[in-house]
């Protein structure tokens, strides 16, 4: 009789230890779960036709929605409000290659600016897969103090070109603007030596006040004296000189100037920065259009915002519009000094100017104060 030899069966895991495994399981999870969301930069996991697997409660907040409305979509279409890819996104070549890549995205049109790197995720055979972890750190602060320094240094030198150059160029420009002026009294008013040498004294004059802004900038304006002013009320005392050159003004303006806390301001200073602005904006107008002035503030600033929905700015152009002799209204008698020194009247004042614009759309303007002095 023939015994069969059969191995034993091995013993069912018991139903405890299972229990245990699960709860390890369960436990490391959650700890995995609380560990992503805890980064507070924004990450996520994404395939390479940038769908998202997963995401963090940052990438959900930068995005604005809820962590779950991301799951599915593309990373560009919800965290970057892209309809294409990011420009110089790291991921696909961080796949490709099966190995870490960073680098600086372009700025989205928000104007947030990131530098984001790509960790490819291995698959069992540890070859690279279709996935990858892409975190992003929030760079946009760090890009307006690049912005800012670099606009301070072009002042700077800009300053010390014009205290250098002032005295030389004054006394030549004096005498020509005494001479013509002599020589016009001894002719008469309808003549074409008078209309000639009104054209030499108004060449002059002009020459004079852009040597004079030239000196503005050069000026540290934060010397003068400065008293505590509701930026609001600046506004109203501009407006009477701007109605002289725009006869439809009131019916082009909409005002919105809620009460503010009085800031220790230079109030010359700050109405040419307003008439400034306001100028710009009313010229920028296409017909039909209008201007809107407010006046707010926040926990450390008083703001004054002036928008309007006229031609806008290229973005192009938008990164000049501060830089000394850049203007689009050269056929219009821009000398490009206007902006500069409202940006150098408002550093003065350790304040900022943020710019905002869209072609056809119109443009944004922000003067911020501090209420305690420097921010």
């Amino acid at each position: 009789m023939e015994v069969e030899n059969r191995s034993p069966m091995p013993e069912a895991p018991d139903l405890e230890e299972l229990r245990k495994l699960f709860a390890v399981v369960s436990e490391g999870k959650k700890a995995w779960e609380a560990t992503f969301d805890a980064i507070l930069d924004p990450v996520l996991v994404v395939t390479r036709d940038y769908r998202i697997v997963r995401a963090n409660l940052s990438a959900a907040a930068s995005s604005g929605v809820h962590v779950r409305e991301l799951i599915g979509k593309t990373c560009h279409e919800v965290f970057a409000k892209e309809a294409k890819p990011c420009l110089n996104c790291p991921m696909h070549e961080s796949l490709e290659k099966e190995r870490p890549k960073r680098d600086r995205l372009q700025p989205f049109s928000d104007q947030r600016a990131f530098i984001a790197s790509s960790f490819p995720i291995r698959d069992r055979e540890k070859k690279g897969g279709d996935l990858a972890v892409v975190q992003y750190q929030d760079v946009s602060a760090l890009r307006k103090l690049e912005a800012q320094l670099l606009q301070s240094e072009k002042m700077a030198a800009l300053g010390l070109f014009a205290s250098g150059i002032a005295h030389d160029i004054n006394n030549p420009l004096a005498g020509v603007l005494a001479f013509a002026q002599l020589a016009m009294q001894g002719q008469s008013s309808d003549s074409q030596v008078y209309q000639d040498l009104k054209e030499i004294e108004a060449s002059a004059l002009r020459c004079k006040k852009i040597l004079e802004d030239l000196l503005e900038m050069a000026r540290p304006s934060g010397k003068s004296e400065k008293t505590p002013v509701d930026l609001g009320a600046l506004v109203e005392r501009v407006l009477p000189t701007l109605k002289v050159q725009y006869q439809d003004l009131e019916d082009r303006l909409e005002l919105k100037l809620d009460p503010v806390t009085p800031v220790e301001v230079c109030s010359s200073k700050i109405e040419q920065v307003l008439t400034n602005i306001l100028t710009n904006a009313f010229q920028a107008l296409r017909p039909g259009g209008s201007v809107r002035v407010a006046a707010f503030e926040d926990e450390n600033s008083v703001v004054l915002e002036v928008s309007d929905d006229g031609e806008g700015i290229s973005e192009e152009n938008l990164k000049n519009i501060f830089d000394p002799y850049f203007t689009t209204k050269r056929q219009r008698g821009g000398s490009g000094l206007g902006l500069p020194i409202c940006y150098n009247i408002i550093r003065e004042h350790g304040g900022q100017i943020e710019v905002s614009s869209r072609v056809n759309e119109g443009s944004v303007f922000r003067v911020r104060v501090p209420k305690g002095g420097r921010e």
